[in-house]
């Protein structure tokens, strides 16, 4: 999907999860909101760099700021550990699920250091959550662009597997995406007419957070016409690179 697509819908259901944790505290809710809003963004490393909106210039130097300080290392272990000599634009290596979190472990890494550096002034448990909120975000851009025709490799470099939809973001035609945040919105607000309405404690809201925001991923999934192609040959580019 389009970067504003991704930032929209990563953000509305952030603020589903946040809602339910600024019961407990807000500063740990700004954290979860805002680190889901990058995280939804860093995937897209093949990202160009924009023009004329002075938000996506902002997510751009985001992504590559991102893609500087964790693709290479990406690369270079996939080199060693699987024989795959990956190029550092390659999509795959960020939209797959050992990706994702081989992503957040090198950033958790960074993070580590800070909160041992200035530990006086970083709270763990802050850190975690906006971590937290990165990992949320990375995995909410899975969902979004599997349903999308070019899709992802949710399991690269072990296997070449595809998920793909039927969804194209430009085709102005096509207004399933419109409808998603549409939708996404809804949810948003229902929820949050419950956390008020039935004065739920906070686990509760915390647990109907993850359930409302499932219902956002298995809503766009099933109105993508999602598919599976499995390849003939599972580890085809682990066996192609040891041979090569």
């Amino acid at each position: 999907m389009l970067t504003r697509h991704h930032l929209v819908l990563g953000l509305l259901c952030s603020f589903i999860f946040g809602s339910a944790i600024a019961v407990f505290n807000l500063s740990l809710a700004v954290l979860v909101i805002g680190g889901t809003g990058i995280g939804v963004i860093l995937p897209d490393i093949h990202m160009k760099r924009p023009k004329k909106s002075i938000l996506l210039m902002v997510a751009w130097v985001i992504v590559q700021a991102g893609s500087v300080i964790c693709v290479p290392v990406m690369c270079a272990l996939y080199s060693r550990f699987f024989k795959i000599a990956a190029e550092p634009g390659d999509k795959r290596l960020t939209h797959s699920i050992p990706g994702v979190f081989l992503y957040l472990t090198i950033l958790a890494g960074i993070a580590y250091v800070l909160v041992f550096l200035f530990k006086n002034y970083i709270p763990v448990f802050l850190a975690m959550g906006f971590l937290g909120g990165i990992l949320l975000g990375m995995l909410l851009h899975l969902a979004e662009d599997l349903c999308t025709r070019k899709g992802i490799s949710p399991f690269y470099p072990l296997n070449d597997t595809r998920i793909f939809g039927s969804i194209r973001p430009c085709d102005v035609l096509d207004n399933r995406v419109l409808r998603f945040h549409l939708y996404h919105g809804s949810i948003l607000s229902l929820f949050l007419v419950f956390q008020f309405a039935m004065n739920w404690s906070g686990y509760y809201l915390i647990t109907f957070g993850f359930l409302s925001i499932g219902i956002c991923v298995v809503s766009m999934v099933c109105q993508s016409d999602v598919r599976i192609t499995l390849p003939e040959n599972r580890f085809s580019d682990t066996r192609e690179a040891i041979t090569a």
